[in-house]
């Protein structure tokens, strides 16, 4: 048998470099997609605080609703969570 060879395992290291370039990198590409929306003529939908709001290629702005704000609930894993059905 042939013995396949160890696959070196990738690892990430974060660095606030690595880090900045991706956040510029999908700033950069929010702003193109959002651009491209409108010269299509298109709509958008993005959260604005806690509030979905869908804004249409002339400007108008709709408020489709609001979502609810995070909870400051932690679980861990192996948590058990009991549903109450009404």
């Amino acid at each position: 048998m042939l013995r396949e060879k160890p696959t070196k395992k990738i690892v990430f290291r974060s660095n606030a470099k690595e880090v900045s370039n991706l956040i510029l990198a999908g700033k950069q590409a929010a702003t193109n997609a959002i651009k491209e929306n409108r010269a299509l003529g298109l709509a958008f939908i993005y959260n604005k605080g806690n509030k979905v709001v869908r804004e249409n290629a002339n400007g108008e702005i709709k408020n489709l609703g609001s979502k609810p704000l995070r909870s400051s609930l932690k679980i861990k894993k192996g948590t058990i969570l009991y549903v109450k059905s009404e």
